[in-house]
């Protein structure tokens, strides 16, 4: 049970930090390794997309957790 609840937590905050970049913020502070001051729209779409896909799958790994109860 707390395997789940970390990784919900985790999923979630990854997620915000996705919707964050998908909406267009090209921010240093969630960027800082791959931050690109030139990105444009398309650009953090992509990049927001993948990190949200990521969240959603970090999600699925906890609910597996839970079910095997880890």
């Amino acid at each position: 049970m707390p395997f789940f609840i970390l990784f919900t937590i985790f999923s979630l905050l990854v997620f915000i930090a996705g919707v964050y970049i998908y909406t267009g913020h090209n921010s240093e502070l969630l960027l800082w390794k791959g931050y690109n001051p030139k990105a444009t729209k398309k650009d953090l779409k992509l990049t927001g997309t993948w990190i949200i896909i990521s969240s959603i799958i970090i999600f699925l790994i906890g609910l597996l957790g839970f079910f095997i109860e880890i």
